[in-house]
């Protein structure tokens, strides 16, 4: 019988006497009591460790013959009731990898070697190690789940050791861009435009609406619905600059920006044309590591960076969170937005190139297209009544009228 008995001072009762003792696996660190003897906390020491005994050692109530497949029904009546909605990445984990291997199992019959067959065959697949740990948190939260509800007496694959996922650390240089866009459509150019001035996902991209845009008083802003996932950050309100604002404004016609697009298709293209462009290993999600590491590049600070980016600043060191918990109590305002827009024009003039900003400029791409297209006839003699809203929106940033 291993244990430990520590002191330390409390603010209310004096002396406390703490139990540290681990058994089968757990840790304990109950408290003996406060100001006692050595004696009397020898003694209770001994009689807490044997309590500890007994209650492990007693039989559980846990359903031995509810099998994973039971489980998982309960998994997805909890993400409901949580109100998650991105449950694209757990259904693929469980119908594609778990339920094959483990939907007939019982729960009381997973034991850690199967886990550490499945993460070996996994790795056989050659599944990225980032991928295996979104499975198995997967894997795992079911299990927790059957054991909060009194369903499996404990999580035997709790320690199963998982491969060590290496941060994707690729972002696109200016050769690289450049050989994509030329050979890249105009349309898919613009999205590429916009994820390097906006450094969004590319699921916020296509799925972008004209009516998140809105102009201000310092130019145009999006306004960004919550993430569908709490583990990935989005911006509230974002600042574009004028490049990011001229490309969504030509492509704001219909309620969509990108009508053709979706992940899916993107990520297909995207392979597609990096391999025309002979560019190597470039995922899409690599230009957000672009705009943020050009960010750094032109002295943008960490909390202007994580705001743009949606992250979380998290506590430093031994503060407790309280870098976390200021970043909360903070709400912003003009002075908090000149600094987004500021860090977002120096992006704008620090990266402008012929190839990398939208091939023209403004003021010869209006020149362009007064001299391509006839004069049109005064509003009056064609008998058409004109709505100026480009102060709403830049869908129509451009006069026209209404046929």
């Amino acid at each position: 019988m291993s244990y430990l008995i520590k002191k330390r001072p409390s603010k209310r009762h004096g002396t406390a006497f703490d139990l540290y003792y681990r058994f089968r696996g757990e840790k304990y660190r109950p408290t003996l009591g406060y100001n006692l003897s050595p004696e009397d906390a020898e003694r209770l020491a001994i009689n807490m460790v044997a309590k500890i005994q007994r209650e492990s050692e007693a039989p559980t109530h846990a359903v031995t013959w509810l099998t994973f497949s039971d489980a998982v029904q309960t998994y997805w009546k909890t993400m409901q009731n949580t109100q998650r909605i991105d449950l694209m990445r757990p259904r693929i984990a469980i119908e594609k990898h778990l339920m094959p291997r483990f939907g007939r199992r019982t729960l009381a019959s997973l034991i850690a070697e199967d886990g550490i067959e499945y993460v070996s065959a996994r790795c056989k697949e050659k599944a990225a190690p980032a991928t295996i740990r979104r499975e198995w948190n997967v894997f795992m939260r079911i299990l927790n789940l059957a054991v909060d509800h009194d369903k499996l007496d404990k999580n035997r694959l709790k320690r199963v050791a998982l491969p060590e996922a290496v941060s994707r650390e690729r972002i696109a240089n200016d050769a690289e861009l450049i050989a994509v866009q030329k050979v890249a459509p105009e349309e898919l150019w613009s999205i590429v435009l916009v994820a390097l001035h906006t450094g969004l996902r590319e699921g916020k991209i296509v799925g972008m609406q004209g009516s998140w845009l809105t102009r201000r008083d310092d130019g145009w802003w999006l306004s960004i619905p919550a993430s569908r996932s709490r583990l990935k950050g989005t911006p509230r309100e974002l600042p574009l600059n004028r490049i990011a604002a001229h490309v969504l404004g030509e492509r704001c016609v219909n309620d969509k920006v990108f009508t053709r697009w979706t992940r899916a298709s993107l990520a297909v293209y995207w392979g597609r044309l990096c391999k025309r462009a002979r560019v190597h290993d470039l995922h899409f999600h690599d230009l957000r590591h672009t705009f943020a590491t050009r960010l750094q590049n032109a002295g943008v600070g960490l909390e202007v960076r994580s705001a743009l980016l949606g992250h979380t600043v998290r506590g430093i060191g031994g503060d407790f969170g309280s870098t976390a918990m200021t970043s909360r109590y903070s709400h912003g305002g003009r002075g908090w937005n000149a600094q987004l827009r500021e860090a977002v024009t120096i992006l704008e003039t620090a990266y402008t190139h012929a190839l990398l900003s939208y091939d023209l400029s403004y003021e010869r791409r209006e020149q362009s297209a007064a001299e391509s297209q006839p004069t049109a006839k005064p509003l009056q003699d064609q008998g058409k009544v004109w709505c100026p809203q480009r102060d709403l929106n830049p869908c129509y940033c451009l006069e026209r009228a209404m046929s």
